[in-house]
């Protein structure tokens, strides 16, 4: 353990953002930087993890992840959104999916207040994180940035005969072929983009952190949970948290809380900051009544709809080498879900189970995420509103509706049978309430916005209102939930907060 007890800055948590946010403000010798990740920092990094092609095993198969017991609201069933706890967080378990926010989705951030934050004003960012191996040239790409990025495949080459077939079916019912999903508003079929480099997972620890782990003047601390923040007028003085059982505390100039969009609203609720109302009812005293912490709350639903297949499949041919970009008649503006084909699901004696998602990248709906108790160790509670709103709901069925009619033509026979789930006697809005899932993409409890809006938490330089040296600077800060897996825009987040504070 570093002996030092006062730093410049304390970056809270040591995921996707804050690997970025420690590495660019460690850049100068001058400021002496604390990173406190509640996960494990391996090194060497476990096969699992490091391994770029290994698609969801560092979900499925790793202590690396943690799952949120959430209940769906119709009917109070469980299911579970994830979040990696080990340095690097999500882009460390994720499925490498490197996916820019679309130019509607910055757009709509500043027109609700937030100046500087329109997809011009981003791109510059965006460029710097990566090094595009396709399209580095283009005015919406960068070749410089610490971050490989690769699409899996080109339509040039020559595709299997399922996937052959399914672009075959999109291209004829007026879907454009697009190879290059990471343009401002994508639309059609486009490749899968991903961060892996010979083979190698390029996580935000990896493509970021790594580089910067030899400075004297950056301290990681590893299983280190924080408690709270100590908070005394209007700064924070000191941040107490716990390894192997044993508290301590650093005072520091600024706090970076970049714990994620569950874990930095408990950290700020636990140190009285948050609704009056509800920090009372749990003996909190209130030191900043703020209302919008924990509120906001949105993810991705998602929802399965499950065919037989009609031959043995090679699972290579649909494990999701690409996305389909439906836009259904409820879309606000891009398209609003991105469908995939998965993997089938074999049993012995059954044909195999054919299984497309339908990925909602809207979310009208509004949750939040509370405390559960005064016990750090105990995880929030997510109540997540999802599919509750009457437009997001008839979305998902009419991207349901579209993928049954879809997979019922004479291009897909030789692959797809029968629907086995749901049925087409079931009601498929009852369906899609009681069996989704999400993209795990959770934004929004810290909301960013101006001072007039009463929910807001940080300001467009995102500077925690109420406190003078507490910046946010991960997903939760999002107004909106992007049109996009939201790895790309959290590491465009820490970016911009890292050159705030320079």
């Amino acid at each position: 353990m570093e002996n030092r007890k006062s730093f410049d800055i304390i970056v809270i948590g040591g995921g996707s953002a804050g690997c970025v946010v420690a590495s660019r403000l460690s850049e100068d010798p001058n400021r002496h930087v604390l990173l406190l990740e509640a996960g494990p920092d391996p090194q060497p990094l476990p096969k699992v993890i490091a391994d770029g092609n290994g698609g969801n095993s560092a979900i499925l198969e790793s202590d690396y992840v943690i799952m949120y017991p959430t209940k769906r609201k119709v009917d109070s069933s469980i299911y579970y959104p994830l979040a990696g706890r080990i340095m690097g967080g999500g882009s460390s378990v994720n499925m490498m999916g490197f996916v820019h926010p679309t130019q509607h989705d910055l757009d709509t951030w500043e027109s609700l207040g937030n100046p500087g934050w329109s997809y011009e004003g981003c791109l510059p960012y965006l460029k710097g994180i990566e090094s595009d191996q396709d399209f580095g040239a283009e005015a919406h790409h960068g070749t410089d940035g610490p971050t490989y990025v690769k699409r899996k495949f080109s339509f040039d080459d020559p595709q299997p005969g399922m996937i052959a077939a399914v672009i075959e079916r999109a291209v004829n019912l007026g879907f454009p072929l697009s190879p290059d999903g990471n343009v401002p508003n994508p639309e059609g079929v486009t490749p899968g983009v991903s961060n892996v480099k010979d083979g190698l997972r390029q996580s935000s620890s990896v493509a970021y952190l790594d580089q910067a782990r030899p400075r004297e003047n950056l301290t990681i601390i590893a299983n280190a949970l924080v408690h709270s923040l100590k908070i005394i007028g209007k700064r924070v003085e000191e941040v107490t948290y716990e390894v192997d059982g044993q508290l301590f505390s650093a005072s520091t100039d600024h706090v970076v809380l970049t714990a994620g969009v569950y874990h930095s609203p408990q950290i700020l609720q636990l140190s009285g900051f948050g609704p009056a109302n509800e920090l009372e009812r749990l003996g909190i005293k209130p030191l900043i009544d703020a209302p919008g912490v924990g509120a906001n709350y949105q993810d991705h639903a998602n929802i399965s709809m499950t065919f037989e297949g009609s031959k043995d499949f090679n699972p290579d041919w649909v494990v999701a080498g690409f996305r389909l970009n439906y836009k259904s008649p409820l879309a606000s503006s891009n398209s609003d879900f991105h469908i995939f084909m998965r993997a089938p699901m074999v049993i012995e004696g059954l044909a195999p189970m054919m299984p497309i998602v339908a990925n909602l990248i809207e979310n009208r709906g509004r949750g939040r995420v509370g405390l559960a108790s005064l016990n750090p160790r105990e995880l929030p509670i997510i109540e997540d509103a999802l599919l509750t709103d009457p437009d997001d709901l008839a979305a998902m069925v009419s991207a349901m509706e579209f993928i049954y009619e879809f997979v019922n033509d004479s291009t897909l026979k030789e692959f797809y049978g029968p629907l086995i789930t749901p049925t087409r006697t079931e009601d498929w809005a009852e369906f899609a309430r009681s069996s989704y899932d999400t993209y795990h993409h959770g934004v929004g409890t810290c909301m960013m916005g101006p001072a007039s809006n009463s929910m807001a938490v940080v300001d467009s330089r995102l500077r925690a209102y109420g406190l003078d040296n507490l910046s946010i600077a991960d997903a939760s800060i999002m107004p909106t939930v992007t049109h996009a897996n939201t790895n790309v825009t959290v590491m465009m987040i820490a970016e911009r907060l890292a050159e705030f504070l320079t």
